[in-house]
């Protein structure tokens, strides 16, 4: 028994060392490890208003929509503006 105990000790120190020559091999080959890159950090969230082109309904935001011709009418680009029917 104390020999069986012995042989599984022995094993136990072989693989430890195998695996730190492993590594030691592998870093003098190969470099150091390097770690992952972490993900940037979330971006703030900007609450901003989102108003409707009056010809195609798509929402544009506020500071970026064009002004039409008369009364509170906003456009999400120069070809929705232009094809409008009352501009």
């Amino acid at each position: 028994m104390t020999r069986i105990l012995g042989i599984i000790l022995l094993l136990v120190v072989l693989r430890m060392a195998w695996k730190s020559f492993t590594i030691q091999l592998r870093t003098a080959v190969f470099g150091p490890p390097t770690l992952p890159k972490a993900p940037p950090p979330p971006r703030a969230a900007v609450a901003e208003t989102l108003v409707q082109c009056a010809t195609c309904g798509t929402y544009v935001a506020a500071r970026r929509a064009l002004p039409g011709g008369g009364g509170n009418e906003v456009f999400c680009s120069e070809e929705c503006r232009r094809s409008h029917p009352q501009s």
